[in-house]
């Protein structure tokens, strides 16, 4: 009965031929259909009802202006028609019509928007503050996104900011209304979930696409590098051949030019030193005869001279003994003036003696006689009057320069032999010791030229070395110049016939490798059997040919010529000779043993003092006026 009452009353007031009391009656049956106060049995009888009396057109379902005007008839105002077809589209099986088993549902939506769109109303005016009923984007978006949180969708506000008539300005809430109020089905959730997995896989595909690209133009530019580094490797390493030909050519002819020059420099020089001795050699033989008559009766006035001394020291010792007896005053006096006079002609005689031993040692040209005589020369302070102390230190400073000139050439060591030149030079010596030069330079030149390939050896790259031994059949040449070399380091010629016993000599590191083995050779230490045997090989190739076919053995190659030329010269020269095989050192063993003959005037030590006699017993000794004899250093 209420239901059907309340059905009557609703149509006769959408019929607008009902009493006041009727409309009253509808508009409680409104309400209750609001407060959902009516029965289940009640509810439906009554929605069909009101669903009939709007469907007009007796289609069995509802349009989205039907709705709104139901809607609007319960509740003042209504929602937008936007709003309704949300709602529809919520509810409905069909989001263009409503059914009658989808009333409730879409009334109860359409009531919900409602609702809510007061309250957001409310708050779109908090953000509207200059009253112009319009927002900005940037608020619109905190709005949407403070109404949906965790459900809010940046896809669908950044399709919604595309779909916009004029994006970019400002925001009304008729835009807004349905975003804000819209809920999230489950279908929805599918739709965005299939929407996010396609735009995940059409971002993984594009990615795929674009990672495949890349790999592709990786791939290609990786291509293009190694065929440019190729290349460039390929046109590096013609040019590393070309410029380590060229550099070698030019270090050959740098070489040969040097050569070419030190050996004219040297020709030049000894040429100079010919021509200076040529013009020394009458003037020495002059010279010489000149001493030899001046100094022929200088060993005679020595003994002489000696014999007076011995004799004078007999009267001395004499006067001496009668001095300690004599009691009478005048005869002591007498005395004592005869002593003072041998004392004089004592000295005399001494100066003299001195002055006469220097002559003979000028004569003899001997070195160590000529230190001692210069040496008490000086000591004694004798007068100088016939100049023959500076003639001494002239000839003292020849003898002793030819002697280190000679060892040093001996020697072969390239600072000692320079020294020994310079010092000859400085001394104004190269006319007297022109013979000496010859010999020196020419051996110094040679010095040099071992001491440069010895440089070429110690800065040869390891992978030159390595070049010579990764030879599997090595080229004649090759094979020929490192037997040679290894001949002169001292292997027998039958251990390097086979090639692979030379890759393991030219492999070796530390105290046996190659480069280490040639700075240390000794030319001295090698026998003359090798030296010939290493000329014989050597001699059948040039260095030239050497070059152009291996870099590496060239430098051997020059190496080995080089200690072979030096084995040659010392078996001419001979051995080093002992200070004991100096020429001019005494002949006589009891002139050698004593020691003012062979003092070095550099480690003299001087004792100046008053000139003291004193007599003993059994002899009388003088006591030199000014220094003692001349001793070493202890």
């Amino acid at each position: 009965m209420r239901a059907g009452w309340l059905a009557g009353g609703l149509a006769g007031w959408r019929a607008g031929g009902i009493s006041l009391y009727a409309r009253k009656r509808s508009e409680e049956i409104l309400f209750y259909l609001k407060m959902g106060e009516l029965m289940p049995t009640d509810r439906g009888e009554v929605l069909k009802h009101v669903f009939n009396q709007y469907d007009r057109h007796r289609r069995g379902e509802l349009s989205a202006l039907e709705l709104q005007s139901l809607h609007g008839d319960i509740r003042m105002g209504g929602i937008s028609y936007p709003q309704v077809l949300a709602s529809m589209k919520y509810v409905c099986a069909n989001p263009d019509v409503c059914t009658l088993e989808e009333l409730h549902d879409v009334l109860q939506e359409m009531d919900r928007r409602y609702f809510l769109v007061q309250d957001l109303r409310w708050e779109f005016s908090l953000l509207d503050r200059e009253q112009r009923d319009m927002i900005n984007e940037h608020q619109a978006m905190w709005m949407v996104q403070a109404m949906h949180g965790k459900n809010f969708s940046r896809r669908k506000w950044a399709a919604f900011l595309k779909n916009r008539a004029i994006p970019g300005t400002l925001v009304a809430f008729a835009e807004i209304e349905v975003l804000l109020c819209n809920v999230k089905s489950s279908l929805d959730v599918l739709q965005d979930n299939e929407e996010e997995e396609r735009d995940r896989q059409a971002e993984l595909e594009r990615k795929r696409l674009r990672e495949e690209e890349e790999r592709k133009e990786r791939e290609r530019i990786n291509r293009l590098r190694d065929e440019e580094r190729h290349r460039k490797e390929e046109e590096k390493q013609k040019h590393e051949e070309e410029a380590r030909r060229k550099m070698m050519d030019e270090e050959g002819e740098r070489r040969r030019k040097q050569q070419e020059l030190e050996e004219e420099e040297r020709r030049k020089e000894e040429q100079r030193l010919r021509e200076l001795e040529e013009r020394n050699r009458e003037e020495e033989e002059r010279r010489r005869r000149e001493e030899q008559e001046k100094y022929k009766d200088a060993e005679k006035v020595v003994s002489d001279t000696e014999e007076e001394e011995k004799s004078l020291l007999e009267q001395l010792r004499i006067v001496r003994e009668k001095l300690k007896v004599e009691t009478d005053e005048h005869k002591r006096r007498q005395l004592e003036e005869e002593e003072q006079r041998l004392l004089r002609l004592l000295y005399d005689l001494r100066h003299k003696r001195i002055r006469y031993s220097l002559k003979v040692a000028i004569k003899e040209r001997d070195r160590y006689k000529l230190q001692y005589s210069i040496n008490e020369f000086k000591t004694e302070k004798v007068e100088d009057v016939d100049m023959d102390l500076e003639k001494a230190e002239r000839l003292l400073r020849e003898i002793t320069s030819r002697d280190n000139l000679r060892k040093a050439v001996s020697r072969r060591e390239i600072e000692e032999l320079e020294k020994a030149i310079n010092v000859i030079k400085k001394n104004g010596l190269e006319v007297q010791l022109a013979r000496e030069l010859i010999e020196a330079n020419t051996i110094l030149t040679r010095l040099r030229k071992i001491q440069r390939i010895r440089s070429e050896i110690l800065e040869l790259k390891q992978s030159t070395v390595a070049e010579i031994r990764s030879y599997q059949n090595p080229p004649p040449v090759v094979h020929t110049v490192m037997t040679a070399c290894f001949l002169i380091l001292g292997h027998k010629e039958k251990e390097t016939k086979d090639w692979k016993t030379v890759q393991a000599l030219v492999g070796k590191t530390g105290k046996e490798g190659l480069k280490r083995r040639c700075l240390e050779c000794d030319a001295s230490k090698i026998s003359m059997e090798s030296a010939r045997r290493a000329k014989e090989l050597l001699d059948k190739h040039e260095l030239d040919e050497v070059r152009d076919v291996s870099a590496g053995a060239a430098t051997f190659y020059v190496f080995s010529v080089a200690m072979v030329e030096e084995v040659f010269d010392l078996a001419e020269r001979g051995p080093i000779p002992d200070d004991d095989d100096d020429p001019n050192a005494p002949s006589d063993p009891k002139v050698k043993a004593k020691g003012p003959q062979r003092i070095d005037p550099t480690k003299m030590i001087l004792n100046r003092g008053r000139q003291v006699v004193t007599t003993t017993s059994t002899s009388t000794t003088v006591v030199k006026s000014r220094t003692k004899t001349p001793t070493r250093k202890s």
